[in-house]
């Protein structure tokens, strides 16, 4: 259900991206939250060369990068408050809308 609303919705969003397993991903390896992260910066700015070396510093890059874009980021199986924490964070990451 969710998946099928974000496509019928992403049409009127500059950047968009569904993250799968969430919580598989994350936990599955120290660098999880990292790796998802880096998709999701990827996605979202069209860019297949940005690299993130660490979780600080992939939040840093969502908060300066995407703040002038509008964004829809759906995020599914997440279990934990640290995995929105690292993968949306605020709303002043993104653009209104």
């Amino acid at each position: 259900l969710a998946r099928a609303i974000f496509d019928h919705i992403s049409i009127w969003f500059e950047g968009k991206i569904f993250v799968e397993n969430v919580r598989e991903v994350s936990k599955g390896s120290l660098s999880g939250l990292k790796k998802l992260q880096k998709q999701v910066l990827r996605n979202v700015l069209n860019d297949q060369g940005i690299i993130v070396t660490s979780v600080y510093d992939g939040k840093h890059m969502m908060k300066k990068m995407m703040g002038s874009r509008k964004v829809l980021v759906v995020l599914d199986d997440v279990d934990d408050i640290g995995q929105l924490e690292a993968l949306v964070g605020e709303a002043t990451w993104f653009k209104p809308g």
